[in-house]
């Protein structure tokens, strides 16, 4: 991991045999990352936004979704009225890897 800003940076796919962060590397980048992203239960990384209403929480979504087709990462989204959950972990290596919150990052430039 380098010094650049995460929402600098793009992901990258996971190799074979790569084993997912520590937790003194996790606590690092979700200082880094800021807001109110937290790790879950699950060891996810997990965060919810709330809106005014349905139809915004749904473009929100849909931002998300152009910025993780062009990451090639995917966030699990939970869209209801008002509010967007997202939740962030790798499934290669079952965990959170950098590439979790650089995608974290890259949603927080378009809150």
């Amino acid at each position: 991991m380098d010094n650049l800003p995460l929402h600098s940076k793009s992901c990258v796919p996971c190799q074979s045999g790569e084993l997912p962060l520590g937790k003194e590397a996790e606590e690092k980048l979700l200082r880094d990352l800021g807001g109110n992203w937290q790790i879950n239960g699950k060891g996810h990384l997990y965060d919810l936004f709330k809106f005014k209403d349905f139809i915004s929480a749904m473009t929100f979504a849909n931002k998300i979704g152009e910025i993780a087709e062009k990451e090639g990462h995917h966030p699990a989204l939970m869209i209801t009225w008002g509010q967007c959950s997202v939740e962030i972990w790798t499934h290669k290596i079952n965990g959170l890897s950098e590439n979790d919150f650089i995608l974290a990052a890259k949603i927080e430039e378009i809150i």
